[in-house]
């Protein structure tokens, strides 16, 4: 793929740490990656960057992951977005609670690198 071709994908992820390596194993592939630092700022940039995919952590400050879903859901300029709720939560009813606020998939941390790239490229199908 070459230059705007790329797809472009939306971290929402507040540990920087994580966040880090969620870009370098999606720039390895070759897209091209915008982070945000929490819900609000993800929001934002779901609005101005209009990705092909949003990665959203569910345990955020400011807005959690399923309050972000939810507005954009509900946003004409974002609800076509493929959203992939990302989480350490393992609660019963985290899944169900996912589905319900708009994602598209889940993926619970941790997981590997391969099943990270094999949802992406299904979402971005």
């Amino acid at each position: 793929m070459f230059g705007s071709n790329k797809k472009k994908i939306l971290v929402v992820e507040d540990e920087s740490d994580i966040a880090e390596e969620l870009s370098v194993r999606l720039e390895l592939d070759h897209y091209d990656v915008v982070v945000a630092k929490n819900g609000q700022e993800g929001v934002n940039k779901a609005r101005s960057e209009k990705p092909d995919l949003v990665i959203l952590d569910v345990m955020m400050p400011k807005l959690n992951g399923f309050d972000v879903c939810k507005i954009l859901k509900n946003e004409k300029d974002t609800k076509h977005i493929p959203i992939l709720m990302l989480t350490a939560l393992q609660m019963v009813g985290d899944v169900d609670k996912a589905f319900e606020s708009g994602a598209n998939d889940y993926l619970s941390k941790p997981y590997t690198n391969e099943r990270l790239i094999q949802k992406v490229h299904t979402l971005l199908k």
